[in-house]
């Protein structure tokens, strides 16, 4: 094929939408989380995701790289994230005694201690995020969770209990779902 005949797929404006809704919902609930963190414990949402993860990792420690990759964000943003949190006393670094050349972020008591304080961090701000974001982009992003679980009894032809699920947990499945139901 051309490249003047090949035609891109885009999403259609339904599609859009409810892709647009749910990157609209992550990044302001993702915010009012970080805030709530912020004013509620002196931390944010990155630095508490440092903490979370180095206390859920053998020893409550990781090499550099390995909670660089974990965490999600350049080697050089997790220096200077890693760096804050061992001035506030709540990461310690260390050398690696069999491999100098690597550094290991260890969770410190306190760190321990400042992660219990924040974990029932619940922010209004997110049901406030969630309300913001326009109705029809939650219809939609509800609609395609029907279509995953759809999708997913379909591959097992379990249809039915697909549906009931969908039912049982307050949602009614679009049309189309009770169109296969009708062919089947």
């Amino acid at each position: 094929m051309s490249s003047d005949t090949a035609k891109h797929e885009y999403l259609s404006e339904m599609e859009f939408r409810a892709w647009h809704g749910s990157l609209s919902f992550a990044n302001r609930a993702m915010a009012a989380l970080d805030a709530s963190l912020r004013e509620a414990h002196g931390i944010s949402l990155s630095e508490f995701d440092v903490l979370i993860t180095l206390y859920n990792s053998p020893n409550r420690r990781l090499r550099m790289s390995e909670l660089t990759q974990r965490v999600l964000i350049t080697a050089s943003g997790m220096t200077q994230l890693v760096t804050r949190l061992e001035r506030g006393g709540l990461v310690s670094r260390t050398v690696d005694e069999a491999d100098r050349r690597s550094f290991f972020a260890t969770l410190t008591e306190a760190g321990d201690d400042r992660l219990r304080e924040a974990r029932p961090t619940r922010p209004e701000g997110v049901l406030t995020a969630a309300l913001e974001v326009e109705g029809e982009a939650v219809r939609l992003v509800a609609y395609w969770r029907d279509r995953a679980t759809l999708d997913a009894y379909l591959a097992t032809a379990d249809v039915p209990r697909g549906v009931e699920l969908m039912r049982k947990v307050g949602v009614e499945p679009e049309w189309r779902v009770v169109e296969v139901l009708e062919l089947g």
